[in-house]
């Protein structure tokens, strides 16, 4: 059966080091639903990748999750093994749906009510439009998810205090601001992220802040922006000039550690802050174990932050409820679509039989001038008459059966 289904793989079920081995950038989006759009058992196909979560959101037939997974494995080069032990899958539409919308309000994020799971979904849904696998299904499911969002958005207190990586990264570092004379903190990768947590820097008052980025054209376009002064060292600068910075926040889209435990080992630390928040990870590991060096990561994040949700939590049933009125709009738009594909179909049927009669009503007028137009309507009524005979006979359920009736009964009786 053609529906709604999903391959899931969060902070909630793996920790970290088996996240980061199957985060998606978006090129590797990009190759994997180039992949996937070849499978003939899956219709439509979106792709989350975050900090938290590699999630596979589809629409088509069941045996699309094992193809699925196997294009995920392939792109990141990763043993299918691995991925059917890492990954859940869930078959109920019901289910995935409702899970999705509660994916993309925060509900299930490390950080709840995390404002940017939206802007990856929506990026998410951009590089399937791009790559052709999102259709009608997951065109309307992100338009009442988006419509949802902007409501909880408006009527809610669910967005307020730390409401994302970035935020939770800024207000950790915090309470290290009285141990350095004049704290000196670094920014590793100016992406999204990166660029979110300069402007939770700034607000709280830092303004000597050093960005570590490939190219420098990004920190420019901000500094013209926000009206700040934000220095730039190039990204391979980073390990010869970590002596000179008391805090790193690195953020950078890379596929293994550009700092090195080494890294640190050489650099007679006294005390360092680090704190990654890359997926996969930036940062060793085994960093932490430099003395003098704090190394947070995504999981520790999720911890130090529990404590700041209670406020959060006190409008989680207004969520739920704003969630829920859209989700039941989707899912009459589904049926009712559902509907519109059954007539569709009928149409297309009754127009083959019309074909075909008036073809052998045009073969018979060739022969004789007898043959007359009700003698045709006659016979095309007998054939409809012949294939739901045909239909009902073959039915074995009792139960279906006489929904079958019952359809006959109210649509023609």
């Amino acid at each position: 059966m053609i529906q709604f289904r999903l391959l899931s793989l969060t902070h909630k079920t793996t920790d970290i080091a088996v996240r980061e081995r199957f985060a998606l950038n978006q090129h590797e989006v990009g190759q994997f639903l180039d992949k996937a759009k070849r499978l003939r058992s899956v219709e439509e196909v979106l792709a989350i990748s975050t900090c938290n979560r590699t999630e596979i959101v589809y629409f088509g037939e069941k045996e699309g999750a094992q193809e699925l997974l196997d294009c995920l494995c392939q792109v990141k080069q990763q043993n299918v093994d691995l991925g059917l032990r890492a990954f859940s899958q869930e078959n109920d539409e019901g289910t995935v749906l409702r899970y999705i919308f509660e994916v993309s309000a925060g509900l299930e994020s490390q950080i709840l009510g995390d404002a940017q799971i939206r802007s990856q979904i929506k990026q998410a849904y951009q590089l399937a439009d791009k790559a052709q696998t999102a259709g009608t299904y997951i065109h309307r499911l992100m338009q009442v998810i988006f419509s949802a969002n902007k409501k909880i958005s408006s009527q809610t207190g669910f967005r307020a205090g730390i409401s994302s990586a970035s935020y939770a990264a800024v207000d950790m570092i915090e309470e290290y601001r009285g141990m350095f004379k004049s704290t000196q903190i670094a920014i590793v990768g100016f992406g999204e992220m990166g660029q979110n947590v300069c402007k939770h820097l700034c607000s709280k008052g830092h303004t000597e802040l050093t960005v570590f980025n490939r190219t420098e054209e990004k920190v420019t376009q901000f500094n013209e922006k926000f009206k700040t002064t934000l220095g730039y060292f190039p990204l391979d600068q980073l390990a010869r000039k970590l002596h000179g910075f008391d805090i790193i926040i690195s953020s950078p889209s890379v596929t293994t550690p550009i700092l090195q435990k080494s890294d640190f080992d050489n650099t007679d630390v006294l005390f360092k802050v680090l704190v990654d928040i890359s997926m996969p990870r930036s940062i060793a590991p085994d960093a932490a174990n430099v003395p003098g060096v704090m190394l947070y990561d995504m999981d520790d994040i999720g911890k130090v932050t529990q404590a700041a949700m209670e406020q959060k939590k006190a409008s989680i049933q207004d969520v739920k409820g704003i969630l829920d009125s859209y989700l039941e709009e989707f899912i009459q738009w589904q049926q009712d679509n559902k509907n519109l594909e059954a007539i569709r179909s009928m149409k297309a049927a009754l127009q083959t039989i019309k074909a075909e009669e008036m073809d052998r009503y045009h073969r018979l007028m060739d022969q004789t001038s007898t043959t007359s137009y009700e003698e045709v309507m006659d016979a095309m009524i007998q054939k409809i008459i012949k294939k739901t005979v045909v239909t009902l006979k073959s039915i074995k359920n009792e139960n279906e059966r006489k929904v079958y009736n019952s359809l006959i009964n109210q649509t023609f009786l």
